[in-house]
């Protein structure tokens, strides 16, 4: 006990007594590595969190319903599994979605797209696609002869545009386009209007009424190649996915995760990458903290030699550093988290990242913070003990006297 009372008195002397210089270096350089651990893994994880939404929101929904037959791809009677899949707890809408590959022209300009038949009030309810429109107006459930692009298939004069010359290049809301369907039915469609997700998948896509599909392949009537499932927030799919498959013995059932594809190896990607920046910054803090402390603990060796030869123990000698080291990492993950959370963030929402799934904003939680102070405190722990365990374990004399 008397040992770690004067542990206590010496850092307590060390801190208010010491070398403010190197106090106020050693604060700033642990903060910086704060931020550090903070603002990598956030940035990613918003990467991934945004990439998942977009994926989820605008191209697959929660859950994919489709037929396990090969001989029989579309879903029959589709009007009463849509209502009976509707009545399933914890599930919060669904749709259905046709879809054929098509070849369209516009003035010379020629590109292939995925055209799928949806019922737009349904539509809205499970995807967000129509908040991403640039030019015209979403689609109406009656529509005949309209159609909505993607930008990418669109272009829209945007040659920026990831693949814009392989789209129709300058089509806008209002243009008249040629669609040739693989039945070769070849249609004159205007353009009602033109979204733009910021997902390539979701942008290279078009749409037009299930009524007008209907009408371009007659017996896709009361069926559908897929029903897409939007599930509650926060909910445990498992139970739904469990619910549905009762429904049918035909069904074959996707979540979200197997549609990821690229996303998913983009996601360990991340991983890989903050795991591998996390290393760093610890090795970076480990060394710079390890030689502050071994130059503070070098000039003050024969001050440690003489307060051993008064009778002041090893030990209580090492606490003491370590409590320093502990109170000094304290503060700058404590300043680390304030300036991250009331500067970093709020700036970087006001202007975020842009990747091409959208804006990346920096998502991070308490665990996340506790994770940062935890690793800058131990870094700092052992960086203080390595050099002071050196100088206690010499001779009095040589301590002493160098």
């Amino acid at each position: 006990m008397n040992s770690i009372k004067v542990a206590g008195l010496l850092a307590f002397t060390s801190i208010t007594r010491g070398n403010r210089g190197v106090i106020v270096l050693t604060i700033l350089i642990l903060t910086l590595v704060g931020l550090n651990l903070l603002f990598v893994p956030s940035l990613l994880a918003g990467l991934v969190s945004g990439s998942n939404e977009k994926l989820i929101t605008t191209f697959s929904s929660d859950i994919v319903i489709t037929s396990s037959n090969d001989k029989a791809p579309l879903l029959n009677n589709i009007q009463t599994k849509l209502a009976s899949i509707d009545r399933i707890d914890g599930v919060a809408a669904a749709t259905t979605r046709n879809s054929l590959l098509t070849q369209m022209s516009y003035e010379g300009n020629r590109t292939s797209a995925t055209v799928f038949g949806i019922l737009p009030d349904l539509e809205q309810q499970v995807f967000q696609i129509d908040k991403y429109l640039i030019e015209g107006s979403y689609l109406a459930p009656r529509d005949r002869d309209q159609i909505l692009l993607g930008v990418q298939v669109a272009g829209a004069d945007r040659i920026n545009l990831e693949f814009f010359s392989r789209s129709l290049q300058s089509v806008h809301a209002g243009d008249k386009i040629k669609v040739i369907y693989g039945n070769n039915l070849e249609k004159e469609y205007t353009v009602k209007g033109i979204f733009y997700a910021e997902f390539i998948q979701t942008d290279l896509q078009a749409f037009i009424t299930e009524t007008e599909f209907e009408s371009i392949v007659p017996a896709a009537k009361n069926h559908a190649a897929s029903i897409h499932v939007k599930t509650s927030d926060n909910i445990n799919m498992q139970p739904v996915i469990d619910q549905i498959k009762n429904l049918d013995n035909a069904f074959k059932i996707l979540t979200w995760q197997d549609y990821a594809g690229i996303m998913r190896s983009m996601t360990d990607s991340f991983n890989a990458i903050k795991t591998i920046l996390n290393i760093v910054n610890i090795l970076v803090a480990g060394f710079t903290v390890f030689i502050l402390n071994y130059i503070d603990v070098t000039t003050r060796r024969r001050q440690i030699g003489i307060q051993r030869a008064i009778g002041i123990t090893s030990s209580s000698v090492t606490i003491s550093y370590l409590v320093r080291a502990a109170f000094l990492s304290m503060l700058g993950t404590g300043l680390a988290a304030l300036l991250f959370v009331k500067a970093v963030m709020p700036l970087e929402a006001r202007y975020p990242f842009h990747f091409p799934f959208g804006a990346v904003f920096l998502n991070a939680g308490s665990a996340d913070l506790i994770r940062m102070t935890l690793i800058v405190l131990g870094v700092s722990l052992v960086a203080a003990f390595i050099p002071v365990r050196a100088v206690t374990r010499m001779r009095i004399m040589d301590a002493i006297w160098g």
